[in-house]
């Protein structure tokens, strides 16, 4: 057998993996890992609103006007061009993860258990629904579901406050709001 016949798929088999391996380590995985927290915030669907029977009006020909938001002034805008959007903080859809990517890393740096509930040794998740302007500013942030502890409900409430003002959302999103749903779990680790 030739030599030359076995030499050249040795050589190109060696140069094959030294590319795959040089490729493979200029790509950046440390973001993929996640650091192992004492406290967590886990991600869940929340459970669906349930929404008041409507009134029932005798009179057909009385329609309700669809709601607006709210202007600066207190008064009700009429404007065609506001859009809303809402969207589980722990979503993987592409439009939206870089920005709750920064959403959700801003609340961790400050988030933490709250004291007196952290001494009961009180645990519960908490769904939160907060609403972020186009210029990155609160507009409301709403307990979905309690944990039954006053302490961490007003715990994940007050940091989604105190994290604010958000960066504003991406001009790309053609949104005026958009409603965030996350998850706060309360758990003490041994």
């Amino acid at each position: 057998m030739d030599k030359k016949a076995v030499l050249w798929p040795v050589i190109i088999s060696v140069v094959i993996h030294m590319t795959l391996l040089a490729v493979a380590g200029m790509i950046n995985m440390s973001d993929k890992i996640k650091p192992v927290d004492v406290l967590s915030v886990s991600i869940q669907d929340p459970q669906p609103e349930e929404k008041p029977p409507l009134p029932r009006n005798n009179s057909l020909n009385q329609k309700e006007s669809p709601a607006t938001p709210q202007g600066k002034q207190g008064g009700n805008v009429r404007d065609d061009s506001w859009r809303e959007d809402t969207i589980d903080l722990g979503s993987l859809n592409v439009k939206y993860v870089h920005y709750l990517t920064r959403v959700k890393n801003k609340i961790l740096r400050i988030w933490k258990y709250p004291q007196r509930s952290f001494e009961k040794n009180e645990e519960g998740d908490v769904v939160v629904k907060m609403s972020i302007d186009a210029d990155g500013s609160l507009a409301g942030a709403i307990l979905l579901s309690s944990s039954g502890s006053e302490d961490l409900d007003n715990g994940a409430l007050s940091v989604v406050r105190d994290a604010a003002p958000y960066e504003p959302l991406p001009v790309s999103y053609k949104l005026s709001r958009l409603h965030i749903i996350a998850s706060f779990n309360y758990k003490i680790m041994d």
